[in-house]
Formats: C-alpha cells, sequence, structure tokens
C-alpha cells in the first residue's frame, strides 16, 4: 500500500507544478500586453496656463496609477503634435487622430476637456447665528469682538471644475465619453477652496470610469 501511494503522491505534486508554471506564464503574458494611453488635457474655460499644466501632469500620472497602463509623457504629446501637424483642440479630424496615434504608438487617446473653472463664494448665515448664540452668555464688549468673526464664519467659498471626457481608440473612433463636475469646499473654504484640488477630483473621477469602461 505505502508502495502505491509515493508514485501518487509525486504525480500530484508534478501536477501542481505543471499547474503552477502555467499560471505564471499566463500571468506574465497578461502584464506584457498592457496598452499606451495619451492623456491631453484641454481648456473651454478660463483656466491660468500654470494651473493647466500642473493638473495635465497629474492628469498622466493618475491614468499611470488608476489604469496600470503605460501613458505617453507631455514631451512626447508635444513631439507628437508637431511631427503630425496635428494639435488637440475644439475639433480633429479622424485621420489626424490615426495620425496622432500611430505616432504616439498609442492604443487611446484620452482628451479631459476643462468646461467649467468657477470660484462662488456664498453666505451661510446659520454658520454665523451658531457662533453668535453660543458667545452670547459673554461679556458685551467681547461680543463686539466676536461679531466681525461670526461673520466671517458664514462666509463660504466653493472651487468647482467641470471635465468632460473622451477616448478615441487608435482607428479615431469614440469609444468612452462622461462628463464629470467636482467642487473643492473644504472647512474654511474661503481660505482654501482651490479649482486645482477640485480638478484633480474632477480627474481622478473621470480616471475610474475610463478605467472600468476600458
Amino acid at each position: 500500500m505505502v508502495g502505491k501511494r509515493m508514485p501518487n503522491r509525486a504525480h500530484g505534486r508534478l501536477s501542481l507544478a505543471i499547474v503552477g508554471a502555467i499560471v505564471c506564464i499566463a500571468a506574465m503574458g497578461c502584464f506584457g500586453q498592457g496598452q499606451k494611453l495619451a492623456v491631453f488635457v484641454q481648456s473651454a474655460a478660463a483656466v491660468p496656463t500654470a494651473d493647466l499644466e500642473l493638473i495635465a501632469n497629474y492628469a498622466a500620472q493618475r491614468c499611470a496609477v488608476i489604469t496600470g497602463d503605460s501613458v505617453c509623457s507631455q514631451g512626447e504629446l508635444m513631439h507628437a503634435q508637431r511631427l503630425t501637424d496635428v494639435y488637440i483642440g475644439n475639433s480633429v479630424t479622424v485621420d489626424g487622430m490615426q495620425r496622432l496615434a500611430a505616432t504616439l504608438a498609442a492604443d487611446h487617446i484620452v482628451i479631459l476637456r476643462v468646461v467649467r473653472w468657477d470660484r462662488d463664494i456664498s453666505f451661510k448665515p446659520e454658520r454665523s447665528l451658531l457662533l453668535l448664540g453660543a458667545t452670547s452668555f459673554l461679556d458685551t464688549s467681547l461680543q463686539i469682538l466676536i461679531t466681525p468673526l461670526g461673520l466671517l464664519l458664514g462666509i463660504e467659498k466653493e472651487a468647482t471644475v467641470g471635465l468632460f471626457a473622451t477616448v478615441f481608440n487608435a482607428q479615431g473612433d469614440v469609444e468612452f465619453t462622461t462628463t464629470v463636475t467636482y467642487a473643492d469646499r473644504p472647512l474654511f473654504s474661503l481660505l482654501t477652496a482651490d479649482p486645482v484640488e477640485a480638478a484633480k477630483g474632477a480627474i481622478d473621477n473621470a480616471l475610474y470610469q475610463l478605467a472600468v469602461a476600458l
């Protein structure tokens, strides 16, 4: 009985080794088939040049992290546009998109267009009343000093950014579109609300949708 069990065990180990090798080879094949993406950030709103460059770099970095794919650098994008004389703007022909994708060796071209870049200031009276009510037991002179602070606390600034994202394949066909609006309204927002932070949130939202769709 013992003599019969040993070959079975050896056969089982050999089978496990073969299965393990197949799984490893398949996994290596999957990792080797990553796509290459070109991510362009354009503005149809009044976005400062420095901020646009900042969020363009952020979009490329986050796209690589979220999708796990290779992403063209900003230098590659600029060089490819000059080389093909095709510039991502309000409209690009199918032929132009194909030439751009071929030059970049990109499987997909992602265009993130900023369509909204706003800073809105509003007044929330309930906040002021909350502070003023909490300090009502203080001396009158202290209340006079705190009143401006209460009014300031009621002022809220909201930074809102809207994006329209479009994904093209290498043949120039539209594969995916989405619209994202994101608001940055942190604590003490009058001092800290920033459209750049709102843009980062909108970019992340759009890229997560893209990763699921593709």
